[in-house]
């Protein structure tokens, strides 16, 4: 029916607005779960940054204060050195040079016997003894490594154990003679206890790692101390690996020692082949994180559920509003007995297609529908079954005229009229024939009772609207055509034969079956 096409349309309306509604829903969702995210990106990265940078400030300390410390042990080695060349330290008793060669620094807690070894690799002076000890170090790595390289300077060696069971490390230097050739090795041992001691007075976290090795990958201290490690070789693994590849740097990766995530940062001891790193446990850093990503996901979830509430508060809302237009909107243009447009309705329509017709010189039609002796029906059958021939009547009007511009009404009583936009006058005694046969074969599906709904007559008229026209002359027209139908005996279609020059007001005398 017209009016429940018109219904649909607003439905369609309606939806738009519900989808905008839900379409500023979702948008306003997904900026409140974006600011949330940013939050949480930004405490992660702070998090992150506030960890590199301990761990930096950290190993930037000890790496300064090994560096320093190897650095006045060095200073020993080459005092040692120059004091062998000089003549008169050569001449001089054994005791007196011993003073000579060796400052106080070498009785400090953890540096072992300094020694000069001759190109032999025997002992022929040692910081701890007047009468040198009946030993060959030749075979030692760190030796050879002076024996085969003369520019190599200050050389560590890989920790070793000394026959106490104390691991040590080798720092020596090479003694040339006046000529260049290889004159020994001046070599001091430097126990690992300091490291240890050194790495004791850091306070690590839960899950974190210290680690200082070589540039060879071999571990020289760890904290939490592992004394398997001590010595292994650990250059193989991925985290040393990218260690080593660079001077300094930061990454992120799982030990191979412990299967711990950690953020690695490290760079080299400055001026010594040494490398230092401290991982933090991925876990320590991001527990506030954590945290604050509960806080901030509930706050955020909270006002998206909020923000969803209102939403479909105010979607139902406008939904009611909407039915209760409609319904105030039905009830105003309806006719509630055959649901087709009332008179009211009839009468707005008629009036703007006449003037959308006049603009463009289209022709305009109009039905104007009549039960056939529907008093006499009435009083046969009563009052409720003529309501509801009425009712089937619409229906079948209705399921006629199916276009959106075209406008079926309840004109009044027992009387219907359509107005067909648009439509010549061939095209409207179609349709009225088809409205004529759509009721008269309702009326042979009575059970053998067509007298039960009644025929209907139905007169036409087509204008196209000009100066000196009104709608009422097309309605006045198709009205004296339906009574020409009844006076031709009823249940029948008659044409309005209009001249196109026809007059304001002037009556319509000529009618034609």
């Amino acid at each position: 029916m017209p009016a429940i096409r018109q219904s649909l349309r607003k439905s369609g309306a309606r939806s738009g607005t519900m989808r905008a509604l839900i379409a500023i829903g979702a948008v306003v969702t997904v900026g409140i779960s974006l600011i949330g995210w940013m939050s949480l990106s930004e405490i992660a990265r702070r998090d992150r940054a506030q960890a590199e940078m301990a761990a930096r400030n950290l190993i930037t300390s000890l790496g300064s204060d090994i560096s320093r410390n190897i650095e006045l042990f060095d200073l020993s080695l080459q005092a040692v050195a120059d004091g062998l060349q000089n003549p008169e330290v050569q001449g001089v008793s054994a005791e007196l040079r011993q003073l000579v060669l060796f400052d106080r620094s070498t009785t400090a807690k953890n540096i072992g016997s300094l020694m000069v070894l001759d190109p032999d690799g025997n002992v022929v002076v040692e910081s701890r003894s007047l009468t040198p000890r009946d030993t060959n170090y030749a075979r030692r790595p760190y030796f050879q490594f002076h024996r085969e390289h003369p520019k190599a300077g200050l050389h560590i060696s890989a920790p070793y154990a000394t026959k106490r069971g104390e691991y040590v490390l080798a720092i020596s230097r090479r003694i040339d003679a006046e000529d260049g050739v290889f004159g020994g090795v001046v070599v001091g041992m430097l126990k690992l206890s300091y490291f240890h001691d050194l790495f004791r007075h850091v306070t690590v976290g839960e899950g974190d790692a210290l680690m200082l090795m070589n540039t060879d990958g071999i571990a020289l201290m760890r904290s939490p101390f592992n004394n398997g490690l001590i010595g292994a070789d650990i250059s193989q693994t991925t985290v040393t690996q990218a260690m080593l590849s660079e001077p300094a740097g930061v990454f992120e990766a799982q030990a191979g020692i412990d299967g711990i995530q950690r953020y690695y940062v490290h760079q080299a001891v400055p001026g010594l082949p040494l490398k230092i790193s401290y991982g933090t446990a991925i876990n320590r850093i991001y527990a506030g994180w954590r945290q604050e990503a509960w806080r901030i996901g509930t706050l955020v979830a909270s006002l998206c559920c909020i923000n969803l509430a209102l939403l479909i508060g105010l979607t139902r809302s406008l939904r009611r509003r909407d039915e209760a237009e409609e319904q105030l909107q039905r009830l105003a243009t309806t006719d509630a007995l055959t649901g087709l447009y009332n008179r009211r309705h009839f009468d707005q329509t008629i009036a703007r297609e006449w003037n959308r017709a006049r603009r463009v010189s289209a022709p305009m039609s109009v039905l104007m529908i009549d039960a056939d002796h529907f008093k006499a029906f009435n009083d046969t059958f009563g009052h409720q079954m003529g309501d509801d021939v009425l009712a089937a009547l619409g229906d079948c009007i209705a399921s006629v005229t199916q276009r959106s511009s075209d406008c079926s009404a309840r004109y009044g009583g027992e009387e219907f009229a359509v107005i067909l936009p648009g439509i010549g006058a061939d095209e409207a005694l179609c349709v009225a024939e088809a409205i004529r046969s759509k009721i008269g074969a309702l009326r042979e599906l009575q059970q053998g009772r067509p007298d039960r709904l009644p025929t209907v007559s139905i007169g036409t008229a087509t204008l196209v609207p000009q100066a000196g026209l009104t709608p009422r002359d097309l309605i006045k027209a198709a009205d004296a055509a339906l009574y020409a139908a009844k006076e031709a005996g009823r249940d029948r279609v008659m044409v309005a034969a209009i001249p196109r020059d026809l007059p304001r007001e002037k009556p319509v005398e000529k009618l034609a079956a």
